[in-house]
């Protein structure tokens, strides 16, 4: 059966790029054959980064999302075979858009029937940003009836919402049967770890051009965090 990942997040600048990123490493490394699509109409991230081979879907004509757009994504998930894993990067402007289309269309129903697995990645930042990427989880949990794998990005700031961890909220117990898990984007020291990381995302670099690149402290350094990610992900997918 074939795997669509989707990354859905409304608030742009919290980390869904590089979501999209880990998840297409950690797929490939697993010895899935994957496909990227990167759909932003602004900042298409996902798209440089090069060893992924990303593709781009033009969503918007004089920066405005045609929802139609997104029945060739469609094509491509049908047309594939069907052992193909998909990773789509949906950007924070067409998100709105793309909830739409989905219900309109009642497009994971149709998907399920044509052997198309979804499975729905949203990213909660810490921080200022807490609120608003909580709106957006929530909206994707209220409108879709598919497995969601949530991500908390603790680099951004504490991820607590009127002073409660966000995983103990009691809003996401409605949603335990959907939610695949909690993948964690660690708080790192800054002026080691941090920067490391920081490096890697500015200059598009996946995990292993990133330790290809650097020394031996930060590749040494980079492997542990890689290693924390995967083995999370180990988590996730031997129960699902």
């Amino acid at each position: 059966m074939s795997i669509l990942f989707l990354t859905l997040q409304a608030k742009g600048g919290v980390g869904k790029s590089y979501v999209s990123s880990i998840l297409a490493q950690y797929l490939q490394e697993r010895g899935q054959p994957v496909r990227c699509i990167d759909t932003d109409t602004t900042n298409p991230t996902l798209l440089r980064y090069r060893p992924l081979q990303c593709e781009y879907l033009k969503l918007a004509e004089e920066h405005v999302v045609n929802p139609r757009a997104f029945d060739q994504l469609v094509e491509s998930l049908t047309a594939a075979e069907e052992t193909a894993h998909f990773v789509v990067d949906v950007g924070s402007n067409g998100f709105q858009p793309f909830m739409a289309y989905a219900v309109e269309n009642d497009l994971f129903t149709l998907l399920e029937g044509l052997g198309v697995r979804v499975i729905i990645n949203s990213v909660i930042a810490g921080g200022p940003d807490v609120a608003e990427t909580l709106s957006s989880t929530k909206a994707v949990l209220d409108h879709t009836r598919v497995p969601t794998l949530i991500w908390l990005n603790a680099h951004l700031g504490a991820l607590e919402h009127r002073g409660r961890p966000v995983t103990e909220l009691e809003f996401f117990r409605a949603f335990e049967e959907r939610i695949l898990g909690w993948i964690t984007l660690a708080k790192y020291p800054a002026t080691t770890f941090g920067q490391d990381v920081e490096q890697m995302l500015r200059q598009r670099w996946t995990f292993d051009e990133a330790i290809a690149h650097l020394r031996l402290m930060p590749q040494t350094r980079l492997r542990r965090v890689k290693q924390d990610l995967w083995a999370q992900l180990d988590v996730i997918f031997a129960t699902s």
